[in-house]
């Protein structure tokens, strides 16, 4: 859990570092125009404002410093020029000019929404961007008797989308977190817990389809199944935690050697499984170069260690049952023949 907090952080992170150069090219974009078009010394004091602090908070987010404060001060600067647009609008350009409407500040209402829910999560997403719509709606309450029904109209519209992004964006993060959760418990499922490799679980899997696909279009596959020799002993020796690392360093080796397309898990205990496309006595071949890498390699707290190996290839009629018997035998006819041996059934 602690590395998934890590992980969303820094992808929060890097959103931010590559969304706010673009909010600040719109900033001086808009300061540029206005200043061409437009004079307005309010709206240009808080462009420049907006765009001095967004520049520092870009500063410290991209030296990973007070990550959080500048998220947070990000959303309280950019609400309270939120609420205060809304104001001047309805009372400058409503009010006192008897027209207008909100244009297209409304086109960055739902971005700004969608900035809160980003930063807060669902759940104080929903307050905070409640209690900023509760502002807003005041203020158009405040002057509603004083409003052209023009400018009423496009209010109703600006509050109603708001309810509705509001919503959307609520039910929406928690649909998003419900399917990466499922998809997460679905993943790992499928993984071994300690070596992160697939497990018995997703072995049977691959079985199921290889021999779906023998069957159907006649094309073989080998399955190598092989173990650690006299692994309780390095558990009685070492203590189970080196054991654990022994499989751990173990996995690690065969995945880093891995023909591309062949599938790896281990079965259980101190036992794996390779699957490969590659008929069997080209795969006698590959356990032969597991079996001399493993063997010549230090493993950490325990020093050398050996495996025995089994392989046997697709007959015609397979079962899981009969191809993992025959690997099973092979397996243990390397056991019968002194260890550190690949046998073929």
């Amino acid at each position: 859990m602690e590395k998934t907090g890590k992980s969303l952080s820094e992808l929060k992170r890097s959103i931010y570092l590559w969304v706010v150069p673009f909010i600040l090219f719109a900033l001086t974009l808009n300061t540029i125009l206005q200043n061409l078009f437009v004079e307005d010394k309010f709206d240009a004091i808080v462009n420049s404002t907006l765009f001095i602090w967004f520049l520092f908070s870009w500063v410290l987010l991209y030296k990973n410093r007070f990550v959080r404060f500048s998220e947070y001060s990000n959303l309280i600067l950019i609400s309270f020029f939120h609420v205060s647009t809304v104001f001047d609008v309805i009372y400058n350009d409503m009010v006192k000019s008897g027209g207008g409407d909100l244009g297209d500040f409304i086109i960055w209402t739902p971005l700004y929404l969608t900035f809160i829910f980003f930063t807060l999560g669902p759940k104080r997403g929903i307050y905070f961007s409640s209690f900023i719509f509760a502002c807003t709606f005041i203020n158009g309450i405040l002057f509603i008797g004083q409003l052209p029904s023009k400018s009423v109209d496009s209010l109703s519209q600006f509050y109603f989308a708001n309810l509705v992004y509001i919503i959307v964006l609520y039910f929406t993060q928690y649909l998003f977190r419900a399917f990466t959760e499922v998809e997460l418990v679905k993943k790992h499922a499928y993984l071994d817990s300690l070596t992160g490799i697939a497990n018995r679980h997703q072995i049977d899997a691959w079985l199921e389809i290889k021999l779906r696909e023998s069957k159907q279009t006649d094309k073989s596959f080998s399955i190598i199944f092989f173990d650690i020799d006299y692994f309780k002993c390095i558990n009685d020796r070492y203590g189970h935690k080196i054991g654990d690392s022994v499989l751990i360093e173990l996995a690690g080796i065969i995945k880093d050697n891995l023909a591309p397309g062949d599938l790896f898990g281990r079965w259980g205990g101190e036992e794996f499984i390779v699957i490969t496309d590659t008929i069997s006595h080209e795969a006698i071949g590959l356990a032969e170069y597991y079996r001399k890498i493993i063997a010549a390699h230090d493993f950490v707290g325990s020093g050398r260690i050996t495996c025995s190996f089994g392989v046997t290839g697709y007959h015609q009629g397979d079962s899981m049952d009969t191809i993992l018997n025959r690997v099973d035998k092979g397996l243990y006819r390397s056991k019968e023949k002194g260890r550190n041996l690949v046998s073929i059934i």
